[in-house]
């Protein structure tokens, strides 16, 4: 079994994420699941815009987090709608926003995927290829391009990941 990559530490296949003042520098896991554009309400508060950008990895290539990443992120945690916990990563220094991962309802399962923020990814990240998609709609404040998906609230396989808790 090949040995699972450690997010901050040097890995060749997965892309460089960084904060704005470099406190915070680690690299993904290779192989970026998907990526969206969310309009929540939380979502647009953290980025101070009409959106936010989410890239998605497998919890499981993220978590555990390396100790010493660890002790360098604050986090800051709310309720989801569906009942659970959301933790989002951030610098303690610039307040530059990481990663998001949820806790679902029964207090102890992470939800299967984990969104970094686009805009803390460095270099790599195919946005064109990726990004087609809106999620959280019906909080949108803004005109949404025809031709991308778009959905009120969670895609498919975020919302089925969540009625399991």
């Amino acid at each position: 079994m090949a040995e699972k990559p450690e997010p901050g530490n040097s890995h060749a296949a997965g892309l460089p994420v960084s904060c704005q003042c470099g406190n915070i520098k680690l690299t993904t896991p290779p192989a970026p699941m998907g990526m969206s554009y969310c309009h929540c309400t939380n979502c647009r508060k953290q980025s101070g815009s009409a959106f936010s950008s989410s890239v998605y990895f497998p919890t499981d290539l993220v978590f555990p987090l390396a100790p010493d990443l660890e002790a360098k992120l604050a986090v800051f945690e709310h309720p989801t709608d569906s009942g659970g916990t959301m933790r989002c990563y951030f610098c303690p220094r610039c307040g530059v926003r990481i990663f998001h991962a949820a806790l679902l309802a029964d207090g102890k399962t992470m939800r299967p995927v984990v969104a970094f923020k686009g805009g803390a990814i460095d270099e790599g990240l195919d946005w064109k290829g990726l990004g087609k998609r809106h999620v959280f709609t019906r909080s949108a404040v803004m005109e949404l391009a025809d031709g991308w998906e778009c959905y009120e609230a969670m895609p498919p396989p975020l919302a089925q990941a969540q009625k399991k808790d």
